[in-house]
């Protein structure tokens, strides 16, 4: 179910949105919410990276190299 929320945004914000929703075709409401799921994402993952970098501290400190090739 979506919930109404009330967003104030400062002129040039507004317009670059505006502007930003025509070239892709999509609503200024459709926009912000692929924005803020696209946000949460990327915070969900460098929350991970931050967990993962102090497990593998504890294990002897791999780089992030090494973490990418063991989770590839």
């Amino acid at each position: 179910m979506k919930e109404a929320i009330t967003l104030n945004l400062p002129a040039d914000v507004r317009d670059s949105l505006e502007a930003r929703s025509q070239i892709e075709a999509i609503s200024s409401i459709e926009l912000i919410e692929r924005a803020v799921r696209e946000y949460l994402l990327v915070r969900r993952l460098q929350t991970l990276r931050e967990k993962m970098l102090k497990q593998a501290d504890l294990q002897g400190g791999f780089t992030d190299e090494d973490i990418f090739e063991m989770v590839s």
